[in-house]
């Protein structure tokens, strides 16, 4: 998708209709199937399984305490895979484009100037996590529990790091909130096409099944 609006609205719109209802989450499921890049869009095997864990557990939980796990199961992992579709297909500086161009050179500027550098990070990290795996490779060290507080610390302090000089670089540039950026949004009939069939998707994700197949 290139349109950066309508992917926005893509993401928005089929997060709801996943966490709405299952059959909801089944047309999100099918959706993706169609307009993603299917295995581009997937997270590394580590970070899918680790969602998948996650997932599991608290589903896991919810069947033993109050019931629904699977059903919560099958939601929630369709919102993490338009989650991953979003992030592994997104364009740098699309989200401060699209920002400027839905709530303008104020607020919109601010929101995509946040969301870009979030993005950032997010690619930071994994640039970390597989320099911190080869350094403990090289070190002869374990992947184990006790690996675990080492990492998680190093990856703090370098976040906080990077977040330091990102905003004293925008100091020095002078810039206190708001600006202006002319982005170029080409927009094709798959683009579209997707867009209007998110929207419907989330109208079905709150119509019972039985009101779809009367």
């Amino acid at each position: 998708m290139q349109d950066a609006r309508l992917r926005l609205f893509c993401i928005f719109a089929l997060s709801i209709a996943a966490f709405q209802s299952v059959q909801g989450a089944a047309l999100v499921y099918l959706w993706w199937a169609a307009f993603s890049r299917r295995g581009a869009s997937l997270p590394p095997r580590t970070a899918g399984a680790v969602v998948l864990l996650t997932l599991g557990i608290t589903a896991a939980a919810t069947e033993v305490t109050a019931g629904g796990g699977l059903a919560y199961f099958f939601r929630l992992a369709a919102v993490f895979l338009i989650a991953f579709w979003a992030y592994r297909e997104r364009v740098p500086g699309e989200l401060l484009g699209a920002g400027a161009s839905l709530f303008g050179k104020k607020w919109g500027f601010d929101i995509g100037l946040a969301g870009e550098m979030g993005m950032e990070a997010l690619a930071s990290l994994e640039g970390d996590i597989t320099r911190m795996r080869m350094a403990l490779q090289l070190k002869g060290k374990g992947r184990g529990i006790r690996a675990v507080v080492p990492l998680g610390l190093g990856l703090l302090h370098a976040q906080m790091q990077r977040s330091t000089d990102r905003a004293s670089l925008l100091a020095v540039r002078g810039y206190t909130g708001g600006g202006s950026v002319c982005p170029v949004f080409t927009r094709t009939r798959a683009d579209k096409c997707a867009a209007a069939l998110a929207g419907i998707i989330v109208i079905l994700s709150y119509v019972p099944l039985s009101d779809v197949f009367i």
